[in-house]
C-alpha cells in the first residue's frame, strides 16, 4: 500500500509571492570624478533612492485567483475518494490486526481507480503550475528600472575610464604640444568671449586630442587669464 503511494505523481507546491519594490543601492561620488560624471551620478541617486512602484493593483489580482477551482474539480474529487480509500483500506487491516483477525479482503483501491487517480494527478499538477504563474507575476515597471539602474551603473564606470584616459592623454608630453595659454592666444589673439565648445574643436583639429569640457575648463582657468562661464547650459570662454 506505502508503495503505490510512494509511487503516484507529486503535484507542485501552491505558491504566492506578493510582489516586492526593488530597493537601489547609492552611488558613491568619487573625488576624482569630473564635474560631468558628479552631475550624473546625483542625478541616477535621485531618480533611484526615491524609487516607488504601486503594486496594489496587481496584488488584488493575484488575491482574486483562488484555488477552490482546484477543489471543486472532478481531478481533485478522484484524488480525494482514492486518498479516502487507502485511508479506509488501512484502517481496516489494522483493526483486524488489533483484533487479532487476518484480514483476507480485496485490497483498495483497484488498478483501474488507481490509473484514473494518476491521470487526474496529472491534470491536477498542470493547473497548479497554471495558477502559481498567474500568482507569481513580474512587474514590467519595476525590471525596467532595474535594468536603467544597471545600465547607469556601467555607464558611469566607462565615463570614469574614459575620463582617467583622457587626463593621462593629456599629461603625456609632447614636442609640438604648446601650452593653454598660448593655445588660446593664437587662436582667439582679440576675442573676449568665445564658446567652449569651438576651443574644443580647434583642439581636436590641431592636435587630435578630444578633451572633455571639464578638463578643457581646468586648463583654461589654470592660465589665470580666462574663465569659464556657464550661461543656460552653453559653456563660455571669457577674457579676464
Amino acid at each position: 500500500m506505502q508503495d503505490i503511494i510512494d509511487h503516484l505523481p507529486k503535484l507542485p507546491e501552491i505558491q504566492q509571492q506578493k510582489l516586492t519594490i526593488p530597493e537601489f543601492e547609492e552611488i558613491e561620488v568619487k573625488a576624482t570624478d569630473s564635474v560631468e560624471i558628479k552631475k550624473f551620478i546625483r542625478k541616477v541617486n535621485y531618480e533611484f533612492l526615491g524609487f516607488h512602484c504601486n503594486h496594489k493593483v496587481m496584488d488584488k489580482d493575484c488575491d482574486m485567483v483562488y484555488f477552490i477551482d482546484i477543489y471543486k474539480s472532478e481531478e481533485f474529487k478522484t484524488y480525494d475518494n482514492f486518498v479516502s480509500l487507502v485511508a479506509k483500506c488501512v484502517w481496516q487491516i489494522r483493526d483486524k490486526d488489533r483484533r487479532g483477525k487476518v484480514w483476507n479482503e480485496q485490497i483498495k483501491p483497484a488498478t483501474f481507480e488507481l490509473k484514473k487517480t494518476i491521470d487526474a494527478l496529472v491534470v491536477l499538477a498542470g493547473q497548479i503550475s497554471m495558477y502559481n504563474a498567474k500568482m507569481n507575476p513580474q512587474c514590467s515597471k519595476c525590471k525596467a528600472a532595474m535594468r536603467k539602474y544597471n545600465y547607469s551603473v556601467k555607464e558611469i564606470e566607462r565615463m570614469r575610464n574614459d575620463y582617467a584616459d583622457l587626463k593621462k592623454e593629456a599629461e603625456k608630453p609632447a614636442e609640438d604640444k604648446m601650452d593653454m595659454l598660448t593655445f588660446l592666444n593664437k587662436n582667439y589673439p582679440t576675442a573676449d568671449d568665445f564658446l567652449l565648445s569651438d576651443v574644443k574643436k580647434k583642439y581636436k583639429d590641431t592636435f587630435n586630442i578630444v578633451k572633455t569640457f571639464d578638463i578643457l575648463r581646468e586648463e583654461i582657468e589654470a592660465t589665470k587669464l580666462f574663465k569659464v562661464m556657464n550661461h543656460r547650459n552653453i559653456y563660455h570662454v571669457k577674457r579676464l
